[in-house]
């Protein structure tokens, strides 16, 4: 009797388990192959410069990627309501927040006092990267759980892309998310979460930016609970928008790389949120980026320890230390060239690129296309529906004895 029931648990186990491996299988066998755009250096005799119109403009701080509880809490806020959320970023004075649970669109509620920014994470399994979605229009649920290559990645920028004002990639670091060299190839998105409490990105973006990809920065604290300090006001967006009079062009200005990412040591983010703030808001801020004969100027209201200036590959092109200004002259083989200033707290402020265009005016470049490759992803179809039909044949004849 032990053996029969033993059998039949064993048996009714392995046909679950291969029904959800047809289910995975079927939903990968939807992806299509795709023909990447090469992987070109950006080139032109202009620059595009995201803070050309911006001197002397106060930024505010942003944070797009947090949690409340919800589910049962399982993946989303540990404790803390949506509420909850909203009145630890008030207490630190930010200007933009927003609630982005997985899969989960927030409604405006009566409490909200920022300027209400629709927002999602979209992504099943912990170990892909997820995509933020900010200025979201429809709930996303759909998702192919299992593979994370190129073609899977761009299939999903592809199809939340007409729903959503800004698709962002969420930490593509962390535990290796998306690989390096898949930077290189995935295109269509409009910014990156470089800075994420569970992740930096600084390569991925490099290697992105490296590949002729204007990829633009996001900095998120990726809260979970706002009751602990350091998931709080650690990551920041700073945003040159006054949230009461111009939050109608917070997409676009984002869009644009305007804003620029701020990140605090583990010895600040541990500060309670009045300790926190103080140290905020003594932070440097930018006044000013140019661009003049080739050579790229930063300003800043005080004194920092360092300014680097990074090009191609992350490759740094000089370092001055001890300033609130600096320069840098362009190289010819500089295809972009990016800014990283360090404060004397120990925080650290990463700028967006100055990028080569021969766009007119120095406008900003597009994302390269993607095309579908018909040969190869028919091949795979007519692959895949073979496989189906002999697994659903296999059931049947069992399903029979």
């Amino acid at each position: 009797m032990i053996k029969k029931i033993l059998k039949y648990f064993i048996y009714t186990l392995s046909f679950i388990i291969l029904f959800a491996l047809l289910i995975c299988f079927t939903v990968w066998s939807i992806i299509p192959v795709y023909k990447f755009p090469e992987a070109v250096s950006f080139t032109g005799d202009k620059f595009y410069n995201p803070y050309k119109d911006y001197d002397n403009t106060h930024y505010y701080r942003a944070n797009f990627h947090g949690h409340s509880r919800l589910g049962g809490g399982l993946t989303n806020g540990r404790a803390n309501s949506e509420e909850d959320v909203f009145k630890a970023y008030r207490d630190l004075e930010y200007g933009f927040a927003t609630v982005s649970n997985y899969h989960h669109i927030t409604s405006k509620p009566p409490y909200y006092d920022f300027p209400y920014v629709p927002a999602q994470e979209y992504g099943i399994n912990i170990f892909k990267t997820h995509l933020l979605l900010i200025g979201t229009k429809r709930k996303e649920y759909f998702d192919q759980p299992l593979w994370q290559g190129a073609d899977t990645i761009q299939y999903r920028i592809n199809r939340v892309k007409p729903y959503n004002e800004i698709v962002t990639l969420a930490h593509p670091a962390f535990v290796n998310g998306i690989e390096v060299d898949y930077m290189a190839q995935i295109t269509g998105y409009d910014l990156m979460e470089v800075v994420n409490t569970f992740a930096h990105s600084v390569s991925h973006w490099d290697k992105a930016l490296s590949s002729g990809r204007p990829a633009f920065l996001l900095a998120s604290d990726d809260t979970h609970n706002v009751f602990r300090n350091t998931d709080i006001g650690r990551n920041i967006t700073m945003i040159p928008l006054n949230p009461d009079t111009e939050a109608d062009k917070l997409y676009d200005t984002l869009k644009s790389g305007a804003a620029y990412a701020v990140t605090v040591p583990h010895i600040i983010a541990i500060l309670d949120r009045s300790e926190k703030l103080k140290v905020l808001n003594t932070h440097p801020q930018l006044l000013s980026m140019q661009v003049a004969d080739n050579t790229l100027n930063i300003k800043l209201n005080r004194m920092v320890d360092k300014i680097v200036f990074s090009a191609d590959n992350g490759q740094v092109m000089a370092e001055y230390d001890n300033v609130s200004e600096s320069s840098y002259n362009i190289a010819d083989n500089n295809s972009y060239v990016r800014a990283t200033v360090y404060f004397d707290n120990g925080s650290t402020a990463y700028f967006n690129p100055v990028i080569r265009t021969n766009n007119g005016g120095g406008l900003k470049p597009d994302m390269p296309q993607v095309l579908v490759n018909y040969p190869l992803s028919i091949i795979k179809w007519i692959f895949t529906a073979v496989v189906f039909l002999s697994i659903l044949y296999f059931i049947a004849r069992k399903l029979k004895k």
